[in-house]
This record gives C-alpha cells, structure tokens and sequence, in this order.
C-alpha cells in the first residue's frame, strides 16, 4: 500500500487543547466550561442575554485575567455598541485587573473589523504580539458590507447582515486557529414564539419566557461554546449566602431605600461542542469591586462535587480537615486562599481525567492520561 502524502492542513491531534484555556476570578463561571476550567485558547465563545445580564462584566473578567495570568498577553475588543469610555474607564479597567499597555479598545461598528483582525492583527502575531483574547460586543451591532454603503436607510438590505458575518467568520477562522487566539461574541436575545421549539438546542426557558441568540446559523457554526447570562431572580439574588444583601451602609434615596451595590450573576452553558453541556453557575458582582465571595462558589462546587465530604447533616470533611456548619467552612474557605486552590485544583483535575462520577478521586493513570502535570 502506497504512503498516503498529508498535504495542508493535515493535523495530528496530540495536544490536549484545555491545557491552554482562557479563564476567570469566578470558579462558577470556569466550571461551567468542563475540562480545563476556561476558554481553550483558539476557539470561540457565544456570550447571550437580556439586556444588563452581565455579558460585557463576563468580557472584562476575562480581558484582565488574562492579564494577570500572563505579564506579555494582550487584548483586542471591538465595542460596536459604542461604549469603550464608559465601560471601561480607569477605575473599571482596575476593577477587572486590565493593563491598559496591553488591552486594545475600538468603537467601531463596520464590517471592515473582519479585515482588521484577518490582515492587521494577523500581521502584529507574526511580528510577536502575543494575542490571547478578541472581543466583539456585540456581533448584532455590526453593519453589513451593502447597508455600509447605503446613504439611506429606507434602502432595504435583506440578508445583509447574515451574509457578511459569514464572511467575515469563514476568513479569520485559520487566523483565530493559526495564532492561537479565543474569540468572544456577544449577542443580543430574542423570543421564542413558538413553544414547540423551546426544546431546542441554544433556547433559554423561564418561568414565563423562551429565548434564544438573535444570530445566524453562522455564528453557531463557528463557536464551541454558547452561554446564556442573566442576574439571578428573587431575594436570594440580593444576598451571600449567611444573609447579607448587598447594600450600601447607610446611604439612602428620597424613598428611604438603600442603594444596591451588587447581585448575583447566572451563567448556564447551554451547549457546547468540545465541553459538557448543560452547567449551571453563578457569580457575585460587586458594582465598587467587580467579582466578590469567590470563597462561597468554591465551597459549593466542591460540595455538589463530592470534593468537600459531608459525614452527616452538620460536618463537612475536606484533606483531614473538618468544620461544624456552613458558617465554619465558609470562614475557614474566605480566610485561607491555599484551601480554595487545592479544592479548585481537585476539581480541575477530575474534569481533565473525564472523571464526573461519585466523588472519588481520579487514579494517578487517569491524570496521566490527561497528559498534563498535576501539584
């Protein structure tokens, strides 16, 4: 038999891809991603939701995290909403941790930002800027090439958008997998009319309300990941998890009301083509702080993950360690930064063994197969 000639493109699947991931401050919202615990480095997240739900807080988070997580990393976002100064002023870009020698903002909402990334940024790649992260919030605003050169609107351009997003999609694709960059779209939501197709795949149901991404099936064909965001409903939104709401201390409106200085952010992956499917989480915002009670996500994923044992109704058991109550545990887990990591790296290391089973530990075989290196 003759020795088959691989030409281009021919590839060889021998690195584990969730080794390199783009990740965040929030456990919960890592968690939902499965494996490595992020956004694997080069491919492409679907950010959607109601209006306010939390997606451009998502894009910082992750914008400075990769920052901290690499001193030479660099950002590019295209905000087509036209936001960039208010978004992310320097008190935000502190918030999140976003050096501004490395993060790049555009206001810009022409379809000639496909261009910019497939010519201009493939070519600072090649001459050495190393690009993790490219933004584009949102994916809806963005013109299409024949509505960009129309001098009225009441010309109809049907299809138009469509069209150009596919596009433009179809030509960075090689430059996203070449450079090794994670793309973000965020998306605007739309209703769901027909209850019927509630069901399906990327639709968000509510107690009285469908959704789904208000974008082509381009779009969906080009990300792996699709994750609905929305602030967590009812007095459980409002408050940690001993009780306090997120209040200011003391100031008050006309109305004899505190102002509210944060809530609870729901993230759900909704499906997803290389991760699990179906995850829940959820995050605190702090409007002053950004993202806060890290300590509370990582005491409940490592309860609901078996990690953090529980040997009868008021003790929970963690690396010969035990805590009577809830209250305990969460003290114990604010106060002591070492303690979280190893029940975050237990839960990262089940995830890369393909282990999501009964709570045992995977065997030192299968976190070599992982083919990664485990502290």
């Amino acid at each position: 038999m003759e020795r088959l000639i691989k030409g281009p493109g021919a590839v060889l699947a021998t690195r584990n891809v969730h080794a390199d991931v783009i990740d965040s401050p929030s456990p919960g919202l890592n968690f939902t991603f499965g494996n490595g615990q992020g956004l694997p480095a080069g491919y492409s997240l679907l950010l959607y939701g109601p209006p306010r739900g939390g997606k451009s807080i998502i894009c910082s988070a992750l914008s400075g995290q990769v920052h901290r997580n690499d001193p030479d990393a660099f950002v590019v976002k295209y905000n087509t909403e036209f936001r960039e100064d208010a978004q992310l002023d320097d008190s935000q870009r502190k918030v999140w941790g976003i050096d501004p020698d490395r993060y790049i903002g555009y206001d810009r909402n022409d379809p000639e930002i496909f261009d910019h990334i497939e010519k201009d940024l493939a070519a600072n790649c090649q001459d050495g800027m190393k690009l993790k992260l490219v933004i584009i919030d949102s994916i809806n605003m963005m013109q299409g090439r024949r509505a960009m050169n129309a001098d009225t609107v009441m010309q109809q351009q049907v299809g138009d958008n469509a069209a150009t997003i596919q596009e433009g999609l179809r030509r960075i694709l090689p430059i996203q997998r070449k450079h090794n960059f994670a793309l973000i779209l965020t998306s605007h939501v739309r209703s769901v009319m027909d209850k019927k197709a509630a069901n399906a795949a990327n639709v968000y149901l509510t107690h009285d309300t469908a959704v789904r991404p208000a974008v082509s099936w381009a779009v969906q064909h080009h990300c792996e990941y699709f994750m609905f965001v929305n602030p967590a409903g009812g007095v459980d939104g409002k408050k940690d998890m001993l009780g306090n709401e997120f209040k200011s201390d003391g100031a008050k409106d006309m109305y004899g009301n505190e102002d509210r200085m944060g809530h609870k952010v729901r993230v759900r992956m909704m499906d997803s083509t290389i991760g699990p499917k179906g995850r829940n989480a959820e995050f605190t915002l702090d409007y002053r702080k950004g993202m806060i009670n890290i300590h509370e996500e990582v005491f409940t994923l490592g309860k609901e993950r078996g990690i953090i044992v529980r040997p009868n109704n008021t003790m929970y058991e963690f690396d010969g360690k035990s805590w009577k109550g809830e209250a305990a545990i969460l003290a114990a887990l604010k106060d002591d930064k070492q303690l979280q990591q190893k029940i975050l790296q237990e839960l990262k290391t089940r995830d890369l063994a393909g282990f999501y089973g009964s709570g045992e530990a995977p065997t030192d075989e299968e976190k070599k197969a992982t083919g990664l290196t485990f502290e």
